[in-house]
């Protein structure tokens, strides 16, 4: 067993195999009840990442206009106007309080879980 197996394995898979284990106990021996509890109870826990995946998106949505007028500011696409619509971008970024990989963040994180939970 490889070292990224192992680790995956202690880390995400065998908490998950034995919530839902306590669950099916808890549940009355019902693997149906176990497995939406615990998606419900998953979902639950990643509300924080979710409204915070939201925030950003709105954002992002909210300085679009500004974005398309600093590209059609730089309509060459030599080297040195590539680098002023980054600059232009990265400091209306920082203006605004947006990361612009910030979105995928929270995705980031809850893909080995829900990875996870299929395999489980």
């Amino acid at each position: 067993m490889s070292f990224i197996s192992l680790i995956w394995n202690s880390i995400i898979m065998k908490p998950m195999i034995n919530s839902l284990s306590l669950l099916y106990d808890l549940l009355g021996d019902s693997f149906g009840l176990s497995i939406i509890s615990f998606t419900i109870l998953i979902r639950l826990i990643m509300i924080p990442l979710t409204i915070r995946q939201t925030k950003q998106m709105k954002k992002m949505q909210e300085l679009q206009p500004k974005l398309q007028a600093i590209q059609k500011k730089y309509p060459k696409k030599d080297v040195q106007n590539r680098q002023k619509m980054q600059q232009e971008t990265m400091a209306l970024y920082r203006e605004a309080g947006v990361n612009p990989i910030g979105c995928l963040g929270p995705l980031i994180i809850q893909m080995p879980i829900w990875i996870g939970l299929y395999r489980a």
